[in-house]
C-alpha cells in the first residue's frame, strides 16, 4: 500500500468506480421495510430462488419478502441465537463473515459451498456486516462473487477514507467488483450523517446494489436522483441524504 495522502482526484476516482448505470433490460424495485432493511433491487430479484443473506440481527423482512416468493434463504450472523425469520425456506448459521475460516467465523468461500445451488435462478448476495466487508471483499474468490446475479450491501466507514490504508482497500475493492457487476443503485444511509473529504460531502455508510455485467444490459450512467424514487431514510426521524439531485 502506498503512503501518499488521499487526494481529491483519488476520492473522486473511486467515486467513479461506483457511479450508478442506468440498466435498459430491467427495472427496479424495493424488496423489504421502508426504512433500514429494504434494499433497491432490479426487478428479476423477485424471481431469485437462492439468497445468501449475510449480517442480520432483527432486520430480515428483505430475506423473508423473497423467502415467502418461494427463495431459500440462507442467513449466516454470529451475534444472534436465532433468526427472527419464521419461514422455514430460511436456514440460518450461528456464523459470521470472515477472510478465512476459523472459529465463528467461515469464508464467503465456504458460505457458498454450503449453499445447495440446484436449479439456481437469479441468486443474491446480501450483506450487512458493520464494516467486515472490508476484511472480507479483497480477498474472496472472484468466481464465487461471479456466482450472484445480484450483489447488494451496506459499506461502512467512508469517513476514514481520507487515510490511505482504507482508501487503497476500497479502491481495490470497488475495482474487483466492477471486474464481474456494474453498480446500479446508490444511497447514502442517514444514520450516520455526512462528513467532508477533501472538499467533497461522503455519507458514513453508502448503500450499493450490483447487477453481474451478463445479466443486464445499460444506457450508460444513470442521471437519477440521490436519493430516487425507491429510496427511504434508513432512520424515519432524520431527513435523508442528498447526493444529487436533477
Amino acid at each position: 500500500m502506498s503512503d501518499k495522502p488521499v487526494t481529491q482526484t483519488d476520492l473522486f476516482n473511486l467515486l467513479d468506480l461506483i457511479r450508478p448505470w442506468q440498466m435498459t433490460s430491467d427495472s427496479k424495485i424495493r424488496i423489504g421495510a421502508d426504512a433500514d432493511g429494504g434494499y433497491v433491487m432490479p426487478s428479476v430479484s423477485l424471481k431469485s430462488n437462492l439468497v445468501l443473506s449475510v449480517g442480520i440481527g432483527d432486520q430480515v423482512t428483505f430475506d423473508d419478502e423473497l423467502a415467502t416468493r418461494g427463495a431459500r434463504v440462507y442467513q449466516f450472523d454470529h451475534t444472534i441465537t436465532a433468526t427472527p425469520s419464521v419461514d422455514a425456506r430460511c436456514i440460518w448459521q450461528r456464523k459470521g463473515w470472515g477472510p478465512n475460516d476459523g472459529g465463528e467465523f467461515l469464508s464467503l468461500h465456504s458460505m457458498v459451498e454450503s449453499m445447495d445451488w440446484t436449479d439456481a435462478r437469479h441468486p443474491i448476495f446480501k450483506f450487512d456486516t458493520e464494516g467486515a466487508e472490508w476484511q472480507c471483499l479483497p480477498g474472496a474468490r472472484q468466481e464465487d462473487l461471479a456466482r450472484f446475479e445480484v450483489l447488494t450491501g451496506e459499506f461502512h466507514g467512508f469517513q476514514q477514507l481520507i487515510n490511505r490504508p482504507l482508501y487503497d482497500i476500497a479502491f481495490y475493492t470497488f475495482r474487483k467488483l466492477a471486474e464481474t457487476h456494474r453498480c446500479i443503485h446508490l444511497h447514502g444511509n442517514n444514520s450516520g450523517g455526512m462528513v467532508m473529504l477533501g472538499g467533497l460531502p461522503f455519507p458514513r455508510v453508502f448503500e450499493l446494489t450490483y447487477i453481474r455485467r451478463d445479466a443486464a444490459s445499460f444506457y450508460g450512467h444513470s442521471n437519477e436522483p440521490i436519493p430516487g424514487p425507491l429510496d427511504r431514510p434508513n432512520n424515519p426521524a432524520l431527513p435523508d441524504l442528498y447526493l444529487r439531485a436533477i
